[in-house]
């Protein structure tokens, strides 16, 4: 689900898709971080289930996958006024969203 929602927003920065204005990036990015937190929370559990030697590094990961959904949920409901402001609000979110999915593809493999 996280990569379908990051692929409309590649998609989206191309000019086509189903984002079409940057209030729905940013609709889209709260959903991002709402499935990221649902990540998290099933790395907590799963953590249960891992070998004493890997679950403190897959604690740890679901700790910065968290810190990162709030700090992507903050962003996006931040409110910007102006070209400048709206374009450095894009540009975090786009930047916070690569960690995110950095950050799942090492939790998950």
């Amino acid at each position: 689900c996280m990569h379908d929602i990051y692929s409309a927003f590649i998609i989206s920065h191309r000019g086509e898709g189903l984002l079409k204005t940057t209030q729905d990036l940013f609709h889209q990015a709260e959903i991002f971080a709402t499935e990221g937190t649902k990540l998290a929370s099933a790395l907590h559990a799963f953590s249960d289930q891992v070998h004493d030697d890997d679950k403190p590094v897959l604690l740890l990961e679901a700790e910065k996958l968290i810190s990162m959904c709030k700090q992507l949920q903050i962003t996006a409901k931040a409110s910007v006024q102006g070209k400048s402001a709206t374009f450095t609000k894009v540009s975090i979110f786009l930047l916070c969203s690569i960690n995110l999915l950095q950050l799942e593809v090492l939790c998950c493999t």
